[in-house]
Protein backbone atom coordinates (compact mmCIF):
# COMPACT_ATOMS: atom_id res chain seq x y z
CA UNK A 1 0.00 0.00 0.00
CA UNK A 2 1.65 3.60 -0.86
CA UNK A 3 1.33 6.16 1.70
CA UNK A 4 -0.48 9.00 0.25
CA UNK A 5 -0.79 10.78 3.46
CA UNK A 6 0.83 11.42 6.71
CA UNK A 7 -1.43 12.28 9.89
CA UNK A 8 0.02 14.41 12.40
CA UNK A 9 -0.95 14.63 16.40
CA UNK A 10 0.98 17.63 18.34
CA UNK A 11 0.82 18.09 21.74
CA UNK A 12 2.61 20.91 23.47
CA UNK A 13 5.45 20.23 26.27
CA UNK A 14 5.93 24.04 26.95
CA UNK A 15 4.36 27.18 26.39
CA UNK A 16 4.43 27.58 22.21
CA UNK A 17 4.87 31.29 20.91
CA UNK A 18 4.54 31.38 16.90
CA UNK A 19 4.18 35.00 15.33
CA UNK A 20 1.70 37.57 15.93
CA UNK A 21 1.51 41.06 17.10
CA UNK A 22 -0.38 43.04 19.32
CA UNK A 23 -3.70 43.61 19.13
CA UNK A 24 -5.65 46.89 19.31
CA UNK A 25 -7.50 45.80 22.44
CA UNK A 26 -4.62 44.18 23.97
CA UNK A 27 -2.18 47.66 24.19
CA UNK A 28 -1.20 48.06 27.37
CA UNK A 29 -1.75 44.15 28.71
CA UNK A 30 -0.22 41.76 26.19
CA UNK A 31 2.91 42.99 24.18
CA UNK A 32 3.04 39.97 21.89
CA UNK A 33 1.03 36.96 21.55
CA UNK A 34 0.72 33.68 19.31
CA UNK A 35 -0.67 33.75 16.09
CA UNK A 36 -4.66 32.69 15.71
CA UNK A 37 -7.40 31.76 12.87
CA UNK A 38 -10.29 33.77 12.44
CA UNK A 39 -12.17 32.47 15.44
CA UNK A 40 -9.26 33.59 17.47
CA UNK A 41 -8.15 29.97 18.16
CA UNK A 42 -4.60 29.17 18.22
CA UNK A 43 -3.38 26.92 15.09
CA UNK A 44 -0.14 25.77 13.97
CA UNK A 45 0.77 27.06 10.21
CA UNK A 46 2.15 24.79 7.44
CA UNK A 47 4.25 27.14 7.38
CA UNK A 48 6.02 27.03 10.78
CA UNK A 49 5.93 23.32 11.23
CA UNK A 50 7.33 22.82 7.96
CA UNK A 51 10.38 25.78 8.36
CA UNK A 52 11.08 23.59 11.61
CA UNK A 53 11.03 20.30 9.94
CA UNK A 54 13.13 21.32 6.60
CA UNK A 55 15.61 22.22 9.21
CA UNK A 56 15.75 19.07 10.66
CA UNK A 57 15.96 17.18 7.13
CA UNK A 58 19.09 19.33 6.34
CA UNK A 59 20.49 18.17 9.57
CA UNK A 60 20.04 14.42 8.94
CA UNK A 61 20.95 14.83 5.33
CA UNK A 62 24.68 13.71 5.72
CA UNK A 63 23.92 10.61 8.11
CA UNK A 64 20.95 9.15 6.66
CA UNK A 65 21.02 6.62 4.23
CA UNK A 66 17.14 7.15 2.91
CA UNK A 67 18.39 10.66 2.28
CA UNK A 68 21.00 9.81 -0.23
CA UNK A 69 18.25 7.47 -1.96
CA UNK A 70 15.94 10.55 -2.21
CA UNK A 71 19.28 12.73 -3.28
CA UNK A 72 19.40 10.11 -6.16
CA UNK A 73 16.28 9.85 -7.03
CA UNK A 74 16.07 14.28 -7.16
CA UNK A 75 18.84 13.75 -9.61
CA UNK A 76 17.75 10.98 -11.77
CA UNK A 77 14.31 13.05 -12.25
CA UNK A 78 15.76 16.06 -12.89
CA UNK A 79 17.81 14.48 -15.63
CA UNK A 80 14.82 12.94 -17.13
CA UNK A 81 12.59 16.35 -16.94
CA UNK A 82 16.09 18.28 -18.98
CA UNK A 83 15.93 15.78 -21.63
CA UNK A 84 12.37 16.37 -21.86
CA UNK A 85 12.64 20.03 -21.90
CA UNK A 86 15.42 19.95 -24.68
CA UNK A 87 13.49 17.41 -26.88
CA UNK A 88 10.73 20.02 -27.13
CA UNK A 89 12.70 22.97 -27.55
CA UNK A 90 14.04 20.78 -30.28
CA UNK A 91 10.70 19.96 -31.80
CA UNK A 92 9.37 23.49 -31.68
CA UNK A 93 12.24 24.91 -34.11
CA UNK A 94 12.88 27.83 -32.88
CA UNK A 95 15.42 30.44 -34.23
CA UNK A 96 16.82 30.69 -30.73
CA UNK A 97 17.31 27.19 -29.73
CA UNK A 98 20.71 27.06 -29.04
CA UNK A 99 20.20 30.32 -26.51
CA UNK A 100 16.96 27.91 -25.12
CA UNK A 101 19.04 25.31 -24.83
CA UNK A 102 21.34 26.71 -23.36
CA UNK A 103 19.70 28.18 -20.66
CA UNK A 104 17.67 24.58 -19.57
CA UNK A 105 20.73 22.86 -19.73
CA UNK A 106 22.29 25.62 -17.20
CA UNK A 107 19.18 26.11 -15.24
CA UNK A 108 18.73 21.81 -14.69
CA UNK A 109 22.42 21.33 -14.16
CA UNK A 110 22.41 23.73 -11.14
CA UNK A 111 19.54 22.33 -9.88
CA UNK A 112 21.14 18.68 -10.31
CA UNK A 113 24.09 19.83 -8.72
CA UNK A 114 22.35 21.36 -5.62
CA UNK A 115 20.30 18.25 -5.02
CA UNK A 116 19.52 17.21 -1.75
CA UNK A 117 16.81 15.38 0.51
CA UNK A 118 15.53 19.01 0.94
CA UNK A 119 14.16 18.96 -2.58
CA UNK A 120 10.82 17.11 -0.23
CA UNK A 121 10.22 20.38 0.55
CA UNK A 122 10.16 22.07 -3.04
CA UNK A 123 12.93 22.69 -5.99
CA UNK A 124 13.50 26.69 -5.94
CA UNK A 125 12.49 27.86 -10.19
CA UNK A 126 10.55 24.84 -10.90
CA UNK A 127 6.93 24.13 -10.13
CA UNK A 128 5.20 20.92 -9.91
CA UNK A 129 7.68 18.65 -8.74
CA UNK A 130 7.29 15.95 -6.57
CA UNK A 131 6.97 17.84 -2.77
CA UNK A 132 5.64 17.77 0.41
CA UNK A 133 2.55 19.48 0.56
CA UNK A 134 1.64 21.14 4.61
CA UNK A 135 -1.82 21.56 5.67
CA UNK A 136 -2.08 24.12 9.03
CA UNK A 137 -2.47 22.51 12.78
CA UNK A 138 -5.85 23.17 13.83
CA UNK A 139 -6.90 22.63 17.72
CA UNK A 140 -8.29 19.81 18.68
CA UNK A 141 -11.25 20.97 20.67
CA UNK A 142 -11.04 20.64 24.54
CA UNK A 143 -14.97 21.66 25.44
CA UNK A 144 -13.97 24.88 28.26
CA UNK A 145 -10.19 24.33 28.44
CA UNK A 146 -8.53 27.75 27.60
CA UNK A 147 -5.42 26.93 25.47
CA UNK A 148 -3.80 30.25 26.20
CA UNK A 149 -1.36 31.05 28.65
CA UNK A 150 -0.63 34.45 30.09
CA UNK A 151 3.30 34.93 30.03
CA UNK A 152 6.12 37.59 30.96
CA UNK A 153 9.73 38.17 30.22
CA UNK A 154 12.23 39.86 30.81
CA UNK A 155 14.38 41.25 28.15
CA UNK A 156 17.90 42.46 29.38
CA UNK A 157 19.13 46.32 27.12
CA UNK A 158 22.88 47.10 28.17
CA UNK A 159 23.32 50.73 27.47
CA UNK A 160 25.49 51.66 25.04
CA UNK A 161 29.07 52.81 24.85
CA UNK A 162 28.73 56.24 24.91
CA UNK A 163 25.68 56.49 27.84
CA UNK A 164 26.17 56.07 31.49
CA UNK A 165 26.64 52.01 32.50
CA UNK A 166 23.34 50.65 33.23
CA UNK A 167 21.62 47.67 32.83
CA UNK A 168 17.78 47.52 32.05
CA UNK A 169 15.19 44.63 32.50
CA UNK A 170 11.77 45.62 30.03
CA UNK A 171 9.07 42.88 30.99
CA UNK A 172 7.64 41.65 27.96
CA UNK A 173 4.25 40.03 28.58
CA UNK A 174 3.30 37.06 26.35
CA UNK A 175 -0.03 35.09 25.33
CA UNK A 176 1.26 31.99 24.13
CA UNK A 177 -0.64 28.62 23.40
CA UNK A 178 -0.07 26.96 27.43
CA UNK A 179 1.04 23.34 28.45
CA UNK A 180 -0.48 19.95 26.86
CA UNK A 181 -3.08 21.39 23.92
CA UNK A 182 -3.15 19.16 20.76
CA UNK A 183 -3.29 20.29 17.53
CA UNK A 184 -3.83 17.65 14.67
CA UNK A 185 -2.87 18.35 10.95
CA UNK A 186 -1.26 16.36 7.56
CA UNK A 187 1.00 16.23 5.22
CA UNK A 188 0.07 15.22 1.75
CA UNK A 189 2.84 13.71 -0.85
CA UNK A 190 2.36 15.18 -4.14
CA UNK A 191 4.15 13.32 -6.95
CA UNK A 192 6.64 11.34 -5.15
CA UNK A 193 5.40 8.53 -7.46
CA UNK A 194 7.53 9.99 -9.97
CA UNK A 195 10.88 9.43 -8.10
CA UNK A 196 12.49 6.33 -8.35
CA UNK A 197 12.63 5.58 -4.30
CA UNK A 198 10.15 3.84 -3.05
CA UNK A 199 7.35 6.14 -1.54
CA UNK A 200 7.74 3.89 2.06
CA UNK A 201 11.48 4.86 2.12
CA UNK A 202 10.46 8.65 1.78
CA UNK A 203 8.15 8.17 4.69
CA UNK A 204 10.51 6.25 6.89
CA UNK A 205 12.96 9.12 6.19
CA UNK A 206 9.99 12.13 7.33
CA UNK A 207 8.56 10.24 10.05
CA UNK A 208 12.15 9.56 11.57
CA UNK A 209 12.88 13.14 11.08
CA UNK A 210 9.60 14.22 12.68
CA UNK A 211 10.07 12.33 15.48
CA UNK A 212 13.45 14.18 16.60
CA UNK A 213 11.00 16.99 17.78
CA UNK A 214 10.10 14.38 20.75
CA UNK A 215 14.38 14.28 21.94
CA UNK A 216 13.76 18.12 22.90
CA UNK A 217 16.16 19.98 21.01
CA UNK A 218 14.49 20.94 18.33
CA UNK A 219 11.68 23.47 18.83
CA UNK A 220 8.69 24.92 17.22
CA UNK A 221 7.96 28.56 16.82
CA UNK A 222 9.56 31.37 18.75
CA UNK A 223 11.57 32.22 22.06
CA UNK A 224 13.06 28.55 22.12
CA UNK A 225 15.68 29.73 23.81
CA UNK A 226 13.23 30.71 26.81
CA UNK A 227 11.86 27.39 26.99
CA UNK A 228 9.08 27.74 23.96
CA UNK A 229 8.39 25.38 21.84
CA UNK A 230 8.87 22.01 23.19
CA UNK A 231 6.07 19.36 21.62
CA UNK A 232 5.51 15.78 21.36
CA UNK A 233 4.28 14.26 17.68
CA UNK A 234 2.58 11.60 16.97
CA UNK A 235 2.62 10.06 13.20
CA UNK A 236 0.15 7.74 11.11
CA UNK A 237 0.20 7.01 7.46
CA UNK A 238 -2.86 6.96 5.48
CA UNK A 239 -2.32 4.76 2.33
CA UNK A 240 -4.43 4.53 -1.08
Amino acid sequence: MSVNTIQLKVTTLSNLFIGGSPRTFEIGGIDLFTVTDHNGKPYIPASSFKGSLRRIVRDLTKSSAEAKLITEAYQEYLVTKQEENLLRIEEMKEKDERFLRERVEKRFEEAIHKASAEYLFGVEGFNHTPKLIFNDLQLIETGDVDPFSIDSKNSIKASEPHEEPNVVANPRTYKTVRPGVEFSGEIHFYMLDQLTVPMDVTARFIENAIYQFNAGVYRLGNSGSRGYGRIQVEVSREGD
